[in-house]
């Protein structure tokens, strides 16, 4: 299961400018913080704590990395200089000055050795550069005429084979075409640029890394149009290939805005952008862990404000996030992927039709159609006067502003849960800079109500079970323990739920729903009774097609009494108790599998129960103002609406129940499915009307010109007449 375990702030970054990055240290857990051009610190990330830390009077011109071949920390200083020292010194302007006449860009690890990358693209081992920093080499031929050149963004890899090769992004500062260069470094001879752009198309990179895939490195960008392009680089592809084939689109972020990417383990991107769809230029903003090889958003996290200013680096399993003025930590764990976090209630393949090769469409007419409404949606929006604006909340510093209010608080609480962001409320007595915040997938989830289910929960989470697990346990728990509450909980915090712990759940919240009123005897003399919020009545259908053929005919011959009717009537929204009709809708907002929730369904939920959460969905789908759903966590590529949830139940409903829905002839049931069939005729002719105007909206896109009706000739007409 892959999840965000805690955030929370490491130190303050005086100049953002003039900070130069992180590198991992000697020790497992701490981390080298180039602070500032004059200021190095070590830190230990899980206590946040500094250990040693070194004041420079030269400006440092990169970040500084620990040599593990030298057992050194190794500093570049006015892009010519290098300075070695170890832990235990003291003043580091007295260590040995290193000149080369070569300029220095950045100095690249890995877990056995450093490499110094130098402005002209060139690249050697440390020890290797040092030896030979006395020499002069020549320039590459593609750099003669090119003073202004920004090289960053240098990885070490190794390829199956056992080569070794470097991997850098290169800017040039006067017209702006970005190259990827990979620089084997065995043979530098066969060094290859890739640029990236796309053909004519007028598109701009938003966001590109490289990431270790499996086993060789890929060539991840995100284009200014939300597409995601992924290139292999190994030794057969050439750069005629760039930027690679076409993998999904990014909905979640705003493409017109930096995004800044990083990748964290495998196939894993690590992505941060401003929220898309937001009103104002920095409202929000959020990190996304994005799996590119099954196309799915394994976690999402979302911010209040949003910086143009973003760092991302990985250090074991913490990403590093400068932002603004803040340094901050997200501990995350990429689990390893299974089966049944992919599958199932993950991706509902059911009412997705395949698409074919040649129907695929580059300009996604779907997608612009979507931004294009979205865009049409704010022009429309009437403005705030600016004296109506949110007052702006003053941060306590603790001298001029000690302590915030409670009024003001609550407010800026409020506030942050609307911004999708779940804050744990630590109340304690001493002040403490200690405390960790609590990351929640879904803002509205407020925990177990239950000490020992929380308890339960988190152990289960901290030792690496998965979702599919987890509910798998706890629904079973808290269905025999009769906490309903916290199963609302537990559908809330989880996406990964089995189809067969779904079924079970409904079928146990169902019985919650009790009936107050009596129902009225049959005419027949047989009494209906309610327990449990099931009704119990001579009516018993058997699994067997025959006892059920049997049972529903004699059914048939009493087809007027009023049971069905006045038993729907009183299940009901106004009827049904508000507390089991809010996890009712917690469940039905759930993702699931068509085909196998439908077992479960056919042997868990019983006819009675069928019709009225038949008449349930069509009150919810026919007045959509009574309820809705409420926003979930989804790792689905495609999100589903609130209609297409409710008309997915109402599939696996009347196709689990169909024999018995068909042999049933009772006025009420007929009249609720005459209902639902006037509601189907009424979205049959929107549907139609919406073909002709995506029509309209594709040639709009692809720059179409509408075809005229020609003038037919009126002199003569051709007409069939069939004889016999």
């Amino acid at each position: 299961m892959t999840k965000f375990i805690n955030y929370y702030n490491l130190c303050p970054i005086p100049e953002p400018k003039d900070f130069l990055g992180i590198a991992a240290d000697r020790e497992e857990g701490n981390i080298i913080t180039t602070l500032s051009k004059n200021i190095v610190i070590i830190m230990k990330i899980s206590t946040r704590k500094q250990i040693r830390s070194w004041s420079i009077l030269e400006k440092l011109s990169s970040k500084v990395v620990y040599d593990r071949r030298s057992e050194k920390y190794v500093g570049v200083f006015a892009n010519k200089i290098l300075r070695c020292w170890d832990e235990n010194t003291v003043d580091v302007n007295k260590s040995k000055k290193l000149r080369f006449h070569k300029n220095i860009t950045e100095l690249i690890t890995n877990a056995e050795d450093t490499f110094v990358l130098y402005d002209d693209g060139s690249c050697e081992t440390l020890c290797t550069a040092i030896e030979t920093r006395k020499e002069v080499t020549s320039v590459p031929h593609h750099l003669l005429f090119i003073s202004k050149l920004n090289l960053h963004g240098g990885r070490i890899f190794t390829l199956p084979n056992g080569k070794q090769i470097v991997t850098y992004f290169e800017v040039n500062a006067l017209t702006g075409e970005c190259h990827l260069i990979r620089l084997p470094l065995e043979n530098e001879d066969r060094t290859q640029r890739y640029p990236l752009k796309r053909g004519n198309l007028r598109t701009t990179v938003s966001g590109a890394t490289v990431i270790e895939g499996d086993g060789v490195p890929l060539l991840c960008t995100i284009w200014s149009d939300k597409r995601i392009f992924l290139l292999s680089l190994d030794d057969d592809v050439p750069p005629e290939r760039s930027p690679g084939t076409f993998v999904s689109m990014l909905t979640h972020l705003k493409v017109d805005s930096p995004l800044s990417l990083l990748g964290v383990s495998g196939y894993s991107v690590a992505i941060y952008g401003a929220n898309y769809g937001q009103k104002k230029e920095r409202e929000g903003a959020s990190l996304l862990l994005y799996n590119i090889q099954y196309k799915v958003v394994k976690v999402n996290q979302f911010f209040k404000v949003y910086f143009d200013f973003s760092k991302l680096w990985s250090v074991e399993n913490h990403i590093l996030l400068a932002l603004g003025q803040n340094l901050s930590v997200v501990q995350y764990r990429v689990s390893k992927e299974v089966l049944s976090e992919l599958v199932g209630t993950q991706i509902c393949n059911d009412y997705q039709n395949p698409v074919e090769g040649d129907q695929i469409n580059e300009e996604d007419c779907i997608q612009d159609y979507l931004q294009y409404t979205t865009d049409i949606g704010r022009c429309l929006e009437i403005d705030i006067p600016l004296h109506e604006e949110r007052t702006r909340i003053i941060e306590a510093n603790g001298k001029t502003v000690p302590f915030i209010g409670i009024n003001a608080f609550e407010k800026e609480l409020n506030h942050l849960k609307h911004m999708n962001l779940y804050v744990d409320v630590l109340e304690t007595n001493e002040i403490s800079s200690n405390e960790q915040i609590t990351l929640m997938n879904n803002y509205n989830d407020k925990g177990f109500t239950c000490p020992e289910i929380q308890i339960l929960a988190s152990q289960m989470e901290k030792a690496g079970a998965s979702e599919h697990e987890i509910t798998e346990k706890l629904l079973w728990l808290l269905i025999k323990a009769n906490l309903l509450s916290d199963i609302g909980v537990c559908l809330k915090r989880y996406t990964n739920i089995s189809e067969k712990m779904l079924s079970k759940t409904l079928h146990f919240i169902l019985k919650q729903i009790a009936v107050v009123d009596h129902v009225a005897k049959d005419f027949s003399g047989n009494e209906a009774r309610i327990l449990n919020g099931r009704v119990n009545s001579i009516m018993d259908i058997d699994d067997d097609l025959e006892k059920e053929c049997n049972e529903d005919k004699k059914f048939e011959k009493r087809t007027n009494f009023p049971n069905i009717d006045l038993l729907v009537k009183k299940h009901s929204q106004e009827n049904i108790p508000t507390g089991s009709k809010d996890i009712l809708n917690i469940l039905l907002s759930c993702n699931f599998d068509f085909t196998a929730i439908a077992n479960y369904i056919r042997q868990d939920i019983k006819y009675y129960d069928v019709l009225m959460l038949l008449e349930y969905l069509y009150d919810m789908l026919a007045d959509p103002d009574i309820v809705s759903f409420e926003e979930r966590p989804s790792h689905e590529y495609v999100s589903t609406g609130f209609e297409l949830k409710i008309l997915r139940w109402f599939g696996v409903f009347i196709n689990t129940h169909f024999q018995k829905l068909a042999l049933s002839k009772d006025d009420q049931l007929i009249e609720m499915l005459l209902r639902w069939q006037k509601l189907f005729v009424q979205y049959k002719r929107e549907i139609v009307e919406l073909q002709e105007t995506a029509a309209l909206l594709y040639n709009i896109v692809e720059h179409k010109k509408l075809t005229k009706d020609r003038d037919y000739s009126k002199w003569y007409s051709i007409e069939q007449i069939h004889l016999f």
